[in-house]
Protein backbone atom coordinates (compact mmCIF):
# COMPACT_ATOMS: atom_id res chain seq x y z
CA UNK A 1 0.00 0.00 0.00
CA UNK A 2 1.22 3.48 -0.92
CA UNK A 3 0.48 6.15 1.93
CA UNK A 4 0.28 9.86 0.88
CA UNK A 5 0.57 11.19 4.30
CA UNK A 6 -0.50 15.25 5.21
CA UNK A 7 1.41 16.60 8.58
CA UNK A 8 0.05 19.74 9.25
CA UNK A 9 1.83 22.53 9.59
CA UNK A 10 4.66 21.67 12.39
CA UNK A 11 4.75 17.85 13.94
CA UNK A 12 2.77 18.63 16.40
CA UNK A 13 -0.31 18.86 14.23
CA UNK A 14 0.39 15.33 13.08
CA UNK A 15 -3.13 13.02 13.40
CA UNK A 16 -3.59 9.97 14.98
CA UNK A 17 -4.44 8.28 12.18
CA UNK A 18 -1.49 9.88 10.27
CA UNK A 19 0.96 8.73 13.36
CA UNK A 20 -0.42 4.94 13.10
CA UNK A 21 0.15 4.68 9.84
CA UNK A 22 3.34 5.99 9.69
CA UNK A 23 4.25 3.41 12.54
CA UNK A 24 2.83 0.75 10.15
CA UNK A 25 5.01 1.54 7.17
CA UNK A 26 8.31 -0.29 6.14
CA UNK A 27 9.26 3.23 4.35
CA UNK A 28 9.19 6.62 4.80
CA UNK A 29 9.63 9.42 2.85
CA UNK A 30 9.71 13.13 2.97
CA UNK A 31 8.97 16.00 0.41
CA UNK A 32 11.54 18.41 1.40
CA UNK A 33 10.68 21.01 -1.62
CA UNK A 34 7.03 21.91 -2.19
CA UNK A 35 6.97 23.13 1.49
CA UNK A 36 8.53 23.81 4.70
CA UNK A 37 7.04 23.38 8.49
CA UNK A 38 6.29 27.01 10.72
CA UNK A 39 8.67 25.33 13.10
CA UNK A 40 10.11 21.76 13.92
CA UNK A 41 11.95 19.43 11.55
CA UNK A 42 12.84 16.26 10.32
CA UNK A 43 14.66 15.31 13.45
CA UNK A 44 11.36 15.74 15.52
CA UNK A 45 9.51 14.37 12.84
CA UNK A 46 11.45 11.30 12.90
CA UNK A 47 11.63 10.78 16.57
CA UNK A 48 7.48 11.42 16.77
CA UNK A 49 7.77 8.49 14.19
CA UNK A 50 10.35 6.30 16.04
CA UNK A 51 11.95 5.20 12.50
CA UNK A 52 14.51 6.87 10.00
CA UNK A 53 12.88 8.80 7.54
CA UNK A 54 14.55 9.84 3.88
CA UNK A 55 14.11 13.22 2.56
CA UNK A 56 13.56 13.73 -0.92
CA UNK A 57 14.13 16.44 -3.26
CA UNK A 58 12.01 17.57 -6.62
CA UNK A 59 13.29 15.23 -8.64
CA UNK A 60 13.15 12.60 -6.51
CA UNK A 61 9.43 12.45 -6.45
CA UNK A 62 8.84 14.18 -10.09
CA UNK A 63 10.85 11.79 -11.95
CA UNK A 64 11.93 8.78 -9.58
CA UNK A 65 9.92 8.07 -7.23
CA UNK A 66 7.33 6.35 -9.72
CA UNK A 67 10.03 3.07 -9.54
CA UNK A 68 9.43 3.55 -5.27
CA UNK A 69 5.63 3.13 -5.93
CA UNK A 70 5.60 -0.10 -7.78
CA UNK A 71 7.12 -2.01 -4.39
CA UNK A 72 4.31 -0.69 -2.55
CA UNK A 73 2.15 -3.68 -4.38
CA UNK A 74 4.63 -5.77 -1.60
CA UNK A 75 5.16 -3.17 1.38
CA UNK A 76 4.21 0.13 2.60
CA UNK A 77 5.55 2.77 2.00
CA UNK A 78 4.51 6.42 2.96
CA UNK A 79 5.56 9.71 1.48
CA UNK A 80 4.94 12.83 4.01
CA UNK A 81 3.99 16.27 2.91
CA UNK A 82 3.97 19.22 4.84
CA UNK A 83 0.22 20.73 5.13
CA UNK A 84 -2.58 19.00 3.54
CA UNK A 85 -0.49 16.78 0.87
CA UNK A 86 -3.46 17.10 -2.00
CA UNK A 87 -2.62 21.05 -1.68
CA UNK A 88 -0.02 20.64 -5.07
CA UNK A 89 -0.61 18.79 -8.01
CA UNK A 90 2.82 16.60 -7.79
CA UNK A 91 0.77 14.56 -5.09
CA UNK A 92 -1.96 13.96 -7.14
CA UNK A 93 0.27 12.83 -10.19
CA UNK A 94 1.16 10.35 -7.65
CA UNK A 95 -2.17 9.03 -6.81
CA UNK A 96 -2.67 8.95 -10.82
CA UNK A 97 0.26 6.67 -11.39
CA UNK A 98 -0.85 4.37 -8.71
CA UNK A 99 -4.33 3.70 -10.16
CA UNK A 100 -2.95 3.20 -13.67
CA UNK A 101 -0.51 0.65 -12.31
CA UNK A 102 -3.10 -0.72 -9.98
CA UNK A 103 -1.24 -0.05 -6.78
CA UNK A 104 -3.49 0.15 -3.54
CA UNK A 105 -3.00 3.71 -2.13
CA UNK A 106 -4.62 5.96 0.59
CA UNK A 107 -5.03 9.58 0.72
CA UNK A 108 -4.52 10.91 5.01
CA UNK A 109 -5.66 14.56 5.26
CA UNK A 110 -4.03 17.14 7.42
CA UNK A 111 -4.16 20.79 8.61
CA UNK A 112 -2.82 23.30 5.74
CA UNK A 113 -2.62 26.93 5.90
CA UNK A 114 -6.19 27.28 4.22
CA UNK A 115 -7.86 26.27 7.69
CA UNK A 116 -6.12 29.84 8.81
CA UNK A 117 -7.70 32.30 6.62
CA UNK A 118 -10.61 33.22 8.82
CA UNK A 119 -7.97 34.12 11.40
CA UNK A 120 -7.31 37.16 8.83
CA UNK A 121 -10.40 38.16 9.37
CA UNK A 122 -11.70 37.76 5.97
CA UNK A 123 -14.55 35.12 4.42
CA UNK A 124 -13.28 31.73 2.95
CA UNK A 125 -15.96 31.93 0.82
CA UNK A 126 -14.89 34.98 -0.70
CA UNK A 127 -11.17 33.97 -2.18
CA UNK A 128 -10.67 33.28 -5.63
CA UNK A 129 -7.88 31.24 -7.55
CA UNK A 130 -5.08 29.97 -5.75
CA UNK A 131 -1.71 31.47 -6.80
CA UNK A 132 2.00 30.83 -6.61
CA UNK A 133 4.65 34.31 -6.59
CA UNK A 134 7.46 32.60 -8.74
CA UNK A 135 10.80 34.50 -9.23
CA UNK A 136 12.23 34.96 -11.84
CA UNK A 137 15.42 32.89 -13.11
CA UNK A 138 17.68 33.28 -15.96
CA UNK A 139 15.41 32.64 -19.40
CA UNK A 140 12.26 31.90 -17.16
CA UNK A 141 10.02 34.84 -15.71
CA UNK A 142 6.35 33.93 -15.57
CA UNK A 143 4.08 36.52 -14.99
CA UNK A 144 1.00 34.67 -15.14
CA UNK A 145 0.26 34.70 -11.71
CA UNK A 146 -0.27 38.68 -11.46
CA UNK A 147 -3.06 38.07 -14.20
CA UNK A 148 -4.88 35.47 -12.17
CA UNK A 149 -4.65 37.80 -9.18
CA UNK A 150 -5.97 40.76 -11.43
CA UNK A 151 -8.97 38.56 -12.43
CA UNK A 152 -9.96 37.89 -8.85
CA UNK A 153 -9.71 41.51 -7.91
CA UNK A 154 -12.37 42.53 -11.01
CA UNK A 155 -14.04 39.48 -9.72
CA UNK A 156 -14.20 40.98 -6.49
CA UNK A 157 -12.22 37.78 -4.54
CA UNK A 158 -8.98 38.12 -2.17
CA UNK A 159 -5.88 36.38 -3.49
CA UNK A 160 -3.81 33.90 -1.89
CA UNK A 161 -0.32 34.26 -2.89
CA UNK A 162 1.97 31.07 -1.94
CA UNK A 163 5.46 32.61 -2.26
CA UNK A 164 8.10 30.28 -4.36
CA UNK A 165 10.69 27.96 -2.23
CA UNK A 166 13.98 28.50 -3.73
CA UNK A 167 17.19 26.09 -2.95
CA UNK A 168 15.28 24.42 -0.39
CA UNK A 169 14.51 28.33 1.44
CA UNK A 170 11.58 30.08 1.17
CA UNK A 171 11.97 33.14 -0.86
CA UNK A 172 11.10 36.61 1.47
CA UNK A 173 7.83 38.56 1.51
CA UNK A 174 9.63 41.02 0.84
CA UNK A 175 11.22 40.22 -2.38
CA UNK A 176 7.67 38.92 -3.25
CA UNK A 177 6.05 41.98 -2.66
CA UNK A 178 9.12 43.52 -4.83
CA UNK A 179 8.28 40.97 -7.68
CA UNK A 180 4.29 41.81 -8.04
CA UNK A 181 5.23 45.55 -7.65
CA UNK A 182 7.89 45.13 -10.80
CA UNK A 183 5.15 43.81 -12.99
CA UNK A 184 2.36 45.73 -11.91
CA UNK A 185 4.69 48.73 -13.06
CA UNK A 186 5.26 47.19 -16.51
CA UNK A 187 1.94 47.33 -16.83
CA UNK A 188 1.48 51.08 -15.46
CA UNK A 189 -1.17 49.23 -12.97
CA UNK A 190 -2.02 50.02 -8.96
CA UNK A 191 -4.00 47.07 -7.63
CA UNK A 192 -0.91 45.44 -5.67
CA UNK A 193 0.19 49.12 -5.01
CA UNK A 194 -3.33 50.45 -3.43
CA UNK A 195 -5.06 47.94 -2.25
CA UNK A 196 -5.02 46.52 1.30
CA UNK A 197 -2.41 43.18 1.67
CA UNK A 198 -2.64 40.97 4.31
CA UNK A 199 1.14 38.67 5.18
CA UNK A 200 0.09 35.55 7.43
CA UNK A 201 3.47 33.99 8.20
CA UNK A 202 4.97 31.01 10.81
CA UNK A 203 1.22 30.02 11.03
CA UNK A 204 0.85 27.61 13.86
CA UNK A 205 3.93 28.06 15.06
CA UNK A 206 5.59 31.03 17.93
CA UNK A 207 6.58 33.17 16.04
CA UNK A 208 3.24 33.73 13.82
CA UNK A 209 2.66 36.46 13.00
CA UNK A 210 0.07 38.28 10.80
CA UNK A 211 -0.33 41.69 9.55
CA UNK A 212 -2.10 44.06 7.16
CA UNK A 213 -1.42 47.59 5.24
CA UNK A 214 -0.26 48.62 2.16
CA UNK A 215 2.24 47.31 -0.30
CA UNK A 216 5.19 50.36 1.12
CA UNK A 217 4.31 49.32 4.87
CA UNK A 218 4.79 45.77 4.61
CA UNK A 219 7.77 46.28 2.65
CA UNK A 220 9.66 47.74 5.94
CA UNK A 221 8.38 44.62 8.22
CA UNK A 222 10.29 41.48 8.83
CA UNK A 223 8.31 38.07 8.74
CA UNK A 224 9.25 34.81 9.97
CA UNK A 225 9.24 32.05 7.29
CA UNK A 226 7.54 30.33 5.81
CA UNK A 227 4.98 33.31 4.43
CA UNK A 228 2.10 33.94 2.20
CA UNK A 229 0.66 36.99 1.14
CA UNK A 230 -2.97 37.48 0.58
CA UNK A 231 -4.30 40.60 -1.78
CA UNK A 232 -7.57 41.77 -0.44
CA UNK A 233 -10.33 42.67 -2.98
CA UNK A 234 -13.10 45.27 -1.94
CA UNK A 235 -13.48 44.08 1.72
CA UNK A 236 -17.45 43.20 3.06
CA UNK A 237 -18.38 45.35 6.18
CA UNK A 238 -18.28 42.15 8.39
CA UNK A 239 -14.63 41.65 7.38
CA UNK A 240 -13.76 45.46 7.69
CA UNK A 241 -14.91 45.23 11.22
CA UNK A 242 -13.54 42.20 12.05
CA UNK A 243 -9.89 43.57 10.43
CA UNK A 244 -10.20 46.92 12.60
CA UNK A 245 -11.25 44.75 15.57
CA UNK A 246 -8.41 42.32 15.43
CA UNK A 247 -5.52 43.88 13.70
CA UNK A 248 -6.29 47.80 14.05
CA UNK A 249 -6.88 47.76 9.84
CA UNK A 250 -9.74 50.68 8.97
CA UNK A 251 -11.11 50.94 5.67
Amino acid sequence: MFYLISLGLKPEQITLEALNVMQECSELYFDSYTSCFSEGGLAQLEKIAGKKIVPLGRADIEEQFIEKLKEAKEKNIALLVVGNALFATTHIQLLIDCAKQSIPYKFIPGISLTNYLGLTGLSNYRFGEIVSVVMPEPNYAPESFYDKIVRNYENNLHTLCLIDIKNGKPVSVKDALQRLLEIEAKRNAKIIKNTLIIVISSLAGEKQKIVAGNAKELLKEKFPEPASIIICSKLSENEKWALKTLYGVKQ
